[in-house]
């Protein structure tokens, strides 16, 4: 007797390349919360879906006709700790019954090694500058410091931080895929390239509702710094 399985075939996932995938629910599913900007449009929305914190001469923008559509956040030509950011509205939460995924797809800019400072994940509303995600009390994010190269993973509850080298450095001008899955309020898990790097069961930010968010600073007066981001994903059970 044949058996016919009933359950999701999109985001099935079992094998090791994508096991980040598995038990993602299939778009459109009323019993998940999911956001996607694949940003394929002529603008960056402002008005509908984005808040853009930045410096006044630093842009965020969507590329010109690319590929598969990008978000750009530039800093002022040869300025240091000038930078863009963007974040949506805090409809995501963690707690005890609930998973959520997290994925981005990001880059730097051409020679710019260690002179930057990255962050992109789930955050608290923050204000005033783009940095000020750098120091969001409540936050699951992974975060590039000026100064190395180094993918580290943060959990970060009430001001005190979990941060895990991933092991992975950040490549100039070569995409990197960034992800993490929150099991309850209990455990949280980071992928990079959609591998397991890091585990965290500590510091879990289960207080706060979090919205996606990125955000790039220059680390130095040299040159221009930038980060592209391909699109930003999140989804949640209700």
């Amino acid at each position: 007797m044949a058996v016919h399985f009933t359950g999701p075939i999109l985001f099935a996932g079992k094998d090791s390349p994508r096991k980040w995938f598995e038990n993602l629910p299939v778009d459109k599913n009323p019993d998940f919360v999911t956001y996607m900007d694949d940003f394929t449009g002529i603008a960056l929305d402002t008005t509908n879906d984005w808040t853009v914190v930045k410096d006044s001469s630093a842009t965020a923008a969507l590329g010109a006709d690319a590929e598969s559509g990008t978000l750009v956040l530039t800093s002022q030509a040869t300025t240091d700790n000038d930078g863009a950011s963007v974040q949506g509205n805090e409809i995501f939460a963690v707690e005890s019954g609930r998973d959520i995924w997290f994925e981005t797809k990001i880059k730097i800019g051409d020679s710019e090694g260690s002179a930057i400072d990255l962050c992109v994940g789930l955050t608290v509303n923050f204000a005033t500058n783009p940095e000020a995600m750098l120091t969001a009390a409540d936050r699951i994010v992974f975060q590039v410091d000026d100064g190395d190269t180094n993918i580290d993973c943060v959990t970060e509850k009430d001001g005190t931080a979990t941060t895990t080298d991933s092991g992975v450095d950040i490549s100039d001008d070569t995409y990197v895929t960034l992800g993490f899955h929150v099991s309850d309020d209990a455990k949280v898990e980071f992928f990079v390239d959609r591998n397991l790097v890091a585990t965290h069961t500590d510091n879990i930010p289960d207080d706060e509702n979090l919205t996606i968010g990125a955000m790039e600073l220059s680390g130095s007066a040299t040159g221009t710094k930038s980060a592209t981001i391909d699109y930003l994903f999140a989804s949640q059970n209700r």
